[in-house]
């Protein structure tokens, strides 16, 4: 059964998460949702919560690597979004550019901060393979074979989709949150750099290219009824944007 388990949304930073969170937040009482180390308002890490707030909790979202099932007694279901690499890489460093307690990215370059910065490198990788630092596309591979559903930033709609069918949810119109204004577009970054950025992040690359091709098959087993209504939410959603 559905409520027997508890679904984790493993959020990778700058993949359209903060958007995706707000409508996954919407589904739950307060009390039954961790959120990036919160819990009813107050900030604490998974091993402070005691087990009848384990007990509780239906749901989890926040920047963990996999692996933060462990801390609730319950069966699991993950799911999660990932981006374009070289994307994410330009979009991150310039959100960094004013996040509190990243000031030293400011006097960075996009080279020096791809070469330094632990985010950088092949940072998808790292999250679904659930080993700090340590980026195993073959585990990950393995591990995102196993997730409820798997979306890209790229195809954001559909992912949404998928989400409520899998998962019952009510409404998933959205505006789109946490969005990095000043920032230059992959187009406008000089090739040198994007190369730099594809160098640090081979593996977040292919291992893009297999969340789009688990998308791809879960979007063609939809029904000709879930195609017809995917096509209206699009529409749809497409006078909110």
């Amino acid at each position: 059964m559905l409520h027997d388990k508890i679904t984790i949304f493993m959020h990778i930073p700058k993949t359209g998460g903060t958007t995706l969170n707000k409508i996954f937040g919407e589904q739950f009482n307060i009390n039954e949702i961790f959120d990036h180390d919160t819990y009813q308002g107050k900030i604490m890490k998974c091993g402070q919560l005691n087990q009848e707030v384990q007990k509780q909790i239906k749901a989890v979202a926040g920047h963990y690597l996999y692996g933060i099932h462990q801390y609730f007694p319950k069966h699991f279901q993950y799911f999660t979004m990932l981006r374009d690499p070289v994307d994410r890489v330009i979009s991150l460093y310039y959100f960094l550019q004013t996040y509190p307690g990243f000031e030293r990215v400011r006097s960075m370059t996009l080279e020096e901060f791809v070469m330094k910065e632990a985010e950088a490198y092949n940072f998808q990788t790292v999250m679904t393979s659930g080993i700090p630092h340590h980026p195993d596309l073959k585990k990950a591979k393995e591990i995102l074979k196993t997730f409820t559903v798997v979306g890209t930033t790229e195809m954001f709609n559909e992912t949404l989709f998928l989400l409520k069918k899998e998962y019952g949810w009510k409404n998933i119109h959205y505006t789109k949150q946490n969005i990095t204004k000043k920032r230059l577009s992959k187009e406008e970054v000089p090739a040198p750099v994007i190369n730099l950025i594809k160098k640090y992040n081979e593996l977040d690359l292919e291992l893009y290219d297999y969340a789009k091709q688990l998308l791809a098959q879960k979007l063609s087993s939809l029904t000709a009824k879930e195609k017809m209504e995917l096509q209206k939410y699009k529409q749809e959603q497409s006078l909110l944007s």
